[in-house]
């Protein structure tokens, strides 16, 4: 039984970054307000944000992603050339920019 606990136990911490907990947790993370939105943005790679949070009761979808590029372009001082929502977590818009 304890053999099969450890690697289990790794497997679920291994996982938590790719977690909204881990998204949180995130050391690049960057605390944005735009209008009534408080969006969250992290750095995902070379040139690659993604913005989540945001949410609220009766939320406008195309305020909310307009709010969450304003975000990436101010934290990234870029310019948002490609975006699109993960299929993972919802509300969470993946995004490239160009400098």
């Amino acid at each position: 039984m304890k053999k099969l606990i450890l690697p289990l136990a790794a497997l679920v911490l291994a996982g938590c970054s790719s977690t909204y907990t881990g998204k949180m947790t995130d050391p690049s993370r960057k605390d944005v307000t735009i209008g009534n939105y408080e969006i969250h943005v992290i750095t995902t790679g070379n040139n690659r944000y993604e913005a989540f949070g945001g949410e609220s009761v009766g939320f406008d979808a195309i305020a909310l992603k307009k709010a969450q590029i304003s975000a990436i372009e101010q934290v990234s001082g870029c310019k948002v050339v490609d975006s699109e929502y993960s299929n993972t977590f919802i509300r969470t818009l993946q995004a490239e920019t160009k400098c």
